[in-house]
């Protein structure tokens, strides 16, 4: 019992000096308060100090944190699925327009990517996402930059995509120059300006090798406008026409020596490449706009290019 008097007394006395510990603390930080003194038993001080089976530093840092609730990424996970299947949706539509050849490429492209992401593991995945973000920050501050170097500001709202892509779907992957390519009865000018005028070819070809080239006049600037079309296709999609339709089109290996056609932007090497193939094409010309003209007036029309007056 002498025993057990003893311990109580010492747990007494160990509780007293904590009290008085704390007391003592407790005074001191309020002092240091009032004075606005600084002291070294609080603060940084601390920071290894346990609360509890956690350093204080920890739960103070715990407290801080705002987490987002799960129901936010179950809501985008839902969106991702809607965009899945929208796009799964709209590979099915492309693919009945496929040939044999394109679906069999598709299939192995297709295999491989989804081979790939199976190998990926999730840290992998959100790592391709934050570098993802990344890059798009970057292309921020690109078409900030771009935007700040421009003359002119283009309206963000109604071309958001100008500066992103502004050579959109191929129409610049091919570019010819070609003059006498412009009605001199309808054009504005003299005859002599009007068949020496340039007139820029912005052509995409499409995989039944056909091309549809969109005309300017200056080229395909910011503010400059399209005024006409010209449509190509190959030699032997031309004997199929009709014969009243075969008037209305021109051969190409005979009109680009007349319109001293060029491009500007393919090199030797690839001009060796690309010159025999349009030369077995035939392209017919539609204009909507006439040059000289502030909008277009009237009705579209055909102009035969062949028939065009050399002088």
């Amino acid at each position: 019992m002498q025993r057990n008097m003893l311990m109580a007394m010492a747990l007494m006395a160990v509780t007293l000096t904590v009290v008085t510990v704390s007391i003592t603390d407790f005074q001191a930080a309020e002092a240091a308060k009032v004075s606005g003194t600084t002291t070294q038993k609080f603060g940084l001080a601390t920071k290894d100090k346990v609360c509890g089976d956690q350093l204080c530093a920890d739960i103070s840092q715990q407290q801080n944190t705002v987490s987002v609730p799960v129901s936010k990424l179950s809501s985008l996970l839902d969106q991702m699925d809607l965009v899945h299947e929208d796009h799964q949706n709209q590979m099915i539509r492309q693919w009945q327009t496929m040939s044999f050849e394109k679906q069999t490429e598709m299939i192995a492209k297709m295999s491989e990517k989804i081979t790939m992401m199976e190998s990926l593991d999730m840290s992998q995945h959100m790592s391709a996402m934050d570098n993802m973000m990344k890059k798009d920050g970057k292309h921020h501050d690109k078409k900030m930059m771009m935007k700040a170097q421009s003359e002119s500001i283009y309206n963000e709202v109604l071309n958001p995509r100008q500066i992103d892509y502004p050579n959109t779907l191929g129409f610049s992957d091919l570019h010819i120059h070609a003059i006498r390519h412009l009605d001199v009865n309808q054009s504005h000018g003299t005859v002599d300006h009007l068949l020496q005028t340039i007139v820029h070819h912005h052509c995409k070809v499409y995989d039944d090798s056909t091309a549809t080239c969109l005309l300017f006049p200056k080229g395909m600037t910011d503010q400059d406008k399209p005024y006409g079309i010209e449509y190509v296709i190959t030699s032997d999609q031309y004997h199929d026409l009709p014969e009243e339709e075969k008037a209305y089109w021109h051969y190409h290996k005979t009109e680009f020596p007349r319109a001293l056609a060029t491009f500007p932007e393919l090199t030797d090497d690839e001009l060796a490449k690309v010159q025999p193939i349009l030369d077995e094409t035939y392209g017919k010309v539609v204009y909507f706009w006439n040059l000289g003209d502030t909008y277009p007036i009237g009705e579209p029309y055909i102009l035969v290019v062949q028939e065009i007056p050399d002088r």
